[in-house]
């Protein structure tokens, strides 16, 4: 009884064992990034991470908050009034809900985000409340109340008081629990009455609301899974084993679930552990900081840990800043060169990628061959400072490299490497080989650059070089075989057609009908039943018809990506993979030549390789790149499949900023109004689209009103430069950088306010400005009128006497200053005759001529203006642009002309002169 007690013990747990690795992580579930001084943190040392509503991601260091919106890093200083005896040891954590986002320090200082102000303000100071110096170690927001857990208990501030719930211990946590509380301290866990529940000092706790289950990570005692019952009595106290190490000793300092089945464990000095959420089977590693397969940590102290809305694993550490694990989903792993790091590929250039076997991977790049075992995760290499261009395998498994300047090296199922060919021990008459082919029989086809493409039958060796065929083909870059038999090899001056057995090389013309710009560098090649897939250097691909004897061409018009296409796959769904130096695409059998850019998924948006690409045991493809190596599941990868909404962020002015900084302000904005002083014109508008997963994707554009649309980018902000006083609609559109489809839209109304000198005010002072003008106006005429009617009257009276008096008229307002024609024409005349007596004298001025008509000026205006209509300036004008005509009639030049009729600047001579006469003096007849 006793052994088959045992036995069914030990089948338990090794079926729980074997449970616990099918369901298990793994860090090939995963591709990774890291955020660091580089990209904008502030300081590596992190203490707690979140995630708001919003989707973005904060996090707590030593000097201050940050924030992550997927795409840009905006850092936070909480006060920069900091005593500088409060910055030594300074510890910065944070604390949130739905509605608020606190940020507090170990020195008892806390402070509240407020959007409007998009920065923190302070809340409460501790220390002075108490009046003395605190250790602040976590808060809880609890009605709208701030629990504190503090060196010698738990505090409630409510308002501004502060009150004392629990003392005498000094709590690490507050963990909440079924609409309770429970404090983890150093010298167990208490309930909410001060009871102490658990004896050991307890550093970090979470309720697992899922299984009823509470997890207390110890500082030095390891990790507890403990059930309590709805009276609050423990009812079961398990330790769970980490692994057989001395892992309890280090302080486990976050806990979190990761699905349904898995519960992640943050080990200070360890990286993340993972166990099954019902406590069984026992943990595992699944990141860390060290040289094996789990090393994608930057740092092994895990502070802080969260699964965000993404389902990816955020990790802060103590020394190493932040990493993201983000599962996958179309990429399934990115292999890139880590320096000093020999578990990484040799180099970044992957020129050629073949699998070996179900579970081995040959990466070549342009310093050798990396080896990956997708199995154990393992790396090795061979054949360094060796610049590897192709591969292709043969049917006893083995693979045959070509390399630039070395010949061709074979590699067995083994991993074991031998030099074969080169042109000092076999036929080959150039080393830099760029393609070889195994054909149907077993013959070797092997292609270089300016050497000539050999065949080799199967039965033939290295040294018997007599059986081998040469043919005049160079540049070669790819070969393949058609389903007819025949080779087709792709060179950079186009295709040629062999027949295996004949030596005859025939041109293959892939040129579509009524086309004649065709591109003739060909970089690889697919074929694909009855069609021949045509890879080119800057024409896209082509696609010849073997049977109709047709070809078409797809280029970015039908959406590539670019039209310098690197390599084309066919996966088993019977999609078209197309990879070009922008990225990555695929076409739909089926769908005639529409062309669906993938670049939308993390990762496919780099330089791809040329003929870098095929499909591995399992349907994965993986592809070679200027980045290194990439596997894609293809079938999780479909047309666009995610979505983000636009908000908008906030307003900064260049003038007044602060007053935009206000609950008023931010609400009209997410009502989709915003209203500026004509002073405030010129500002940023701010917003974003936070997407943790294709954030690399997103860019926007907007347009004013009715305008054309602004070119997409992804930066998050609008700058208006002196924007017109008036109604504005903006519309803003974030949209899809591969395939241009609108993910959202928001429209914003902005009213820029008149200025004070066009304000409704100022239009009426303007309007009672100008009837004021035309009102002075009016008195000045009338003035005159009066003054005029005085002359006249004068006048009468003193020609009353004479015979040529001036008779009165039957209306008052009309001026008679003669009763006969005689009478004006002796005065126009005697006039006119003065007026010629000194035409060419310049200085003769209305004054003079009216001093030699013995009359007042104002006389002499109103009579010459009765009898002529013409002023006296323009009488004299008239007078002398006469006899300068004239005188140009005679002969005179123009410059005489204009002379002796009294003009001083021949430019205003010649200017009235054609005004006057309608022609210039010097056409004038």
């Amino acid at each position: 009884m006793e052994l088959q007690r045992r036995l069914e013990h030990w089948l338990i747990t090794l079926f729980m064992l074997f449970a616990m690795q099918l369901y298990a992580l793994d860090v090939k579930h995963f591709t990774f990034s890291h955020l660091s001084i580089a990209d904008g943190v502030d300081n590596q040392r992190i203490f707690s991470v979140c995630q708001t509503t919003s989707g973005a991601i904060w996090w707590s260091s030593m000097k201050g908050v940050g924030r992550y919106n997927g795409s840009k890093v905006r850092i936070y200083r909480l006060d920069d009034g900091t005593p500088f005896a409060h910055l030594g040891g300074r510890v910065i954590k944070m604390a949130t809900n739905d509605k608020a986002i606190y940020a507090f320090d170990n020195r008892g200082s806390i402070y509240l985000f407020q959007s409007v102000l998009d920065g923190f303000k302070p809340v409460a100071s501790i220390s002075k409340k108490l009046g003395h110096e605190v250790a602040l170690n976590d808060i809880h927001v609890k009605d709208g109340n701030l629990f504190l857990a503090l060196h010698d208990g738990v505090y409630l501030l409510k308002d501004t008081t502060l009150t004392q719930v629990m003392k005498g211990t000094y709590v690490n946590q507050i963990v909440p629990m079924m609409g309770h509380l429970l404090f983890c301290a150093r010298d167990g866990v208490y309930n909410e009455r001060g009871q102490r529940l658990l004896p050991y000092n307890a550093e970090f706790g979470y309720y697992d609301e899922m299984s009823g289950r509470l997890w207390i990570g110890g500082y030095e005692n390891g990790l507890h899974m403990v059930t309590i019952s709805q009276n609050g009595k423990i009812t079961s106290d398990e330790f769970v084993r980490i692994s057989d190490q001395n892992l309890y000793r280090n302080p486990i300092r976050s806990i979190c679930p990761y699905d349904d089945d898995t519960m992640l464990i943050g080990i200070d000095g360890q990286g993340v552990y993972q166990i099954s959420r019902d406590g069984r089977g026992g943990c595992s590693l699944l990141f860390d900081a060290n040289e094996s397969e789990h090393s994608m940590l930057h740092g092994n102290g895990v502070y802080a840990m969260l699964v965000d809305s993404w389902k990816n694993i955020v990790i802060g550490t103590y020394s190493g800043g932040i990493d993201i694990a983000r599962p996958i989903s179309t990429t399934t792993a990115i292999y890139q060169h880590l320096a000093n790091n020999q578990q990484s590929l040799l180099n970044d250039n992957v020129n050629m990628v073949m699998p070996l076997s179900a579970d081995v991977l040959l990466m070549g790049t342009d310093n050798g061959i990396s080896i990956k075992n997708l199995t154990t995760g393992q790396w090795q290499h061979c054949c360094q400072g060796t610049v590897v261009l192709n591969a292709s395998k043969k049917a006893d498994g083995s693979v045959l490299v070509s390399t630039y300047g070395k010949g061709v090296i074979e590699i067995d199922s083994r991993g074991n490497v031998r030099q074969i060919y080169t042109k000092d021990n076999s036929f080959l008459k150039d080393d830099h080989v760029y393609a070889t082919l195994y054909d149907k029989d077993g013959g070797l086809w092997i292609g270089s650059l300016n050497g000539d493409l050999v065949y080799s039958p199967v039965s033939q060796i290295s040294q018997k070089q007599a059986e081998c065929r040469n043919y005049p083909v160079h540049d070669v870059q790819a070969i393949t075989q058609l389903t007819s038999g025949q080779i087709v090899v792709g060179t950079a001056f186009g295709l040629k057609l062999i027949t295996p057995g004949s030596a005859e090389v025939k041109e293959l013309d892939y040129t579509p009908a009524g086309v004649t710009d065709v591109n003739p560098f060909v970089t690889h090649l697919l074929a694909s039943g009855m069609e021949l897939w045509i890879a080119t250097d800057g024409g896209g691909v082509y696609v010849y018809h073997l049977g109709k004897h047709v070809s078409r061409q797809i280029t970015t018009t039908n959406g590539l990506p670019s039209n310098y296409v690197r390599s084309l796959v066919k996966s088993r769904d019977g999609r078209i993979w197309i990879a070009t130096d922008e990225g990555l695409a695929f076409v739909k059998s089926g769908e005639g030549d529409k062309v669906i850019n993938a670049n939308y998924c993390y990762g496919f948006n780099r330089e791809y390789s040329r003929g870098a690409a095929q499909v591995l045991p399992d349907g994965d493809i993986v592809f070679g790149s200027t980045t290194g190596a990439i596997i894609i599941h293809p079938e999780n990868v479909q047309p666009l499949n995610y979505t983000a909404s636009i908000t908008f962020v906030g307003v900064n002015c260049d003038v007044d900023s602060d007053k935009l900084q206000n609950t008023k302000v931010f609400n009209l904005l997410n009502q989709g109004r915003l209203s500026l002083s004509y002073r405030q014109r010129t500002f940023d508008l701010q917003f974003e689209s936070v997407n943790m997963r294709n954030h690399f994707d997103i860019v926007y554009r907007y347009k004013m009103g009715r305008g054309e649309w602004s070119k997409p980018t992804d930066q998050q902000y609008i700058r208006f430069v002196n924007l017109e006083p008036g109604e504005h609609q903006l519309t803003l559109q974030c949209l899809s950088r591969t395939t241009g489809t609108v993910l959202d839209s928001k429209t914003l109304i902005i009213t820029i306010a008149q200025p004070w000198w066009s304000s409704w005010w100022m239009w009426c002072i303007y309007i009672a400005l100008v009837l004021l003008a035309f009102y002075t106006a009016w008195q000045v005429y009338k003035l005159h009128e009066k003054y005029m009617r005085l002359t006249i009257d004068h006048l009468k009276a003193t020609n009353a006497s004479t015979p040529a008096s001036v008779p009165a008229a039957d209306e008052p307002e009309e001026v008679q200053v003669a009763d006969s024609d005689e009478a004006e024409s002796d005065f126009v005349d005697k006039a006119t005759q003065l007026i010629s007596e000194h035409l060419s004298d310049t200085d003769y001025s209305i004054d003079s001529l009216c001093r030699e008509m013995a009359m007042s000026r104002t006389l002499f205006y109103v009579k010459l203006k009765s009898f002529t209509g013409k002023s006296p300036q323009d009488f004299i004008r008239i007078i002398r642009l006469e006899r300068a005509a004239q005188m140009l009639r005679n002969g005179r030049s123009v410059s005489d002309a204009a002379t002796l009729a009294g003009f001083e600047n021949a430019k205003y001579f010649s200017t009235v002169f054609k005004k006057y006469f309608g022609v210039s003096p010097s056409k004038y007849k």
